[in-house]
């Protein structure tokens, strides 16, 4: 009878300890997440420049769950794609493209950014315009804890299509820019959901 309780006592004495370890085990395998920042949906806000402030919308898309790497689609309100110059090659062009760009989580609330633009123009008899330069933004974001709000610092490098010789549309690892700008913060709010307007009556006809 001893030998049978010994050998049930000890049976509960492994078991119990397996438990432990299990347990243990599943804490250490299973830690309580920190919260993931993941910005997305479409902002705005004022970008400075010397002819006075413009609007730039952006929209940001994750490309995974944890937002470690998301797409931007950036529009600039900026109605002269010279820049105010009159040298070439940007004092030639009529039109700059939308910005489009990758973003690379550097920190829980800051990633790395990298977008592009071109700036055209028509040219009579030619369906489609001619490139006269590539602007690339480089720079980073960082976003409040509720993701509401960002802050973009970038610079921005001018290149000319001849630095893209392999023709991928993107500026060449061994080229250096025509001209880089130093860093410009701005500002971005989420544009939130918002109920409609009360509609304003129309006056009677002859009023």
């Amino acid at each position: 009878m001893k030998m049978k309780s010994h050998t049930a006592a000890l049976a509960i004495i492994v078991s119990t300890g397996l438990l432990f370890i299990t347990v243990g085990w599943a804490v250490m395998d299973d830690p309580v997440p920190a919260p993931v920042i993941v910005p997305s949906g479409v902002y705005t806000g004022l970008l400075g420049s010397p002819v006075g402030p413009y609007i730039v919308t952006m929209t940001i898309i994750p490309m995974d769950p944890a937002g470690n790497t998301m797409i931007f689609i950036a529009r600039a309100d900026n109605s002269d794609p010279t820049f105010m110059s009159t040298e070439p090659p940007s004092g030639e062009a009529d039109h700059l493209t939308d910005y489009v760009g990758n973003m690379v989580r550097t920190g829980p609330d800051t990633w790395a950014c990298t977008g592009i633009a071109y700036g055209t123009k028509k040219v009579q008899g030619q369906l489609l315009p001619e490139i006269l330069y590539m602007e690339l933004r480089q720079g980073t974001m960082t976003s409040t804890k509720d993701g509401s709000t960002l802050t973009l610092e970038n610079n921005t490098a001018f290149y000319l299509p001849e630095q893209d010789v392999d023709g991928d549309c993107f500026p060449d690892a061994d080229q250096e820019p025509i001209y880089c700008s130093p860093p410009g913060p701005i500002t971005m709010t989420r544009i939130p959901v918002t109920p409609p307007c009360v509609p304003t009556p129309l006056p009677p006809e002859g009023q």
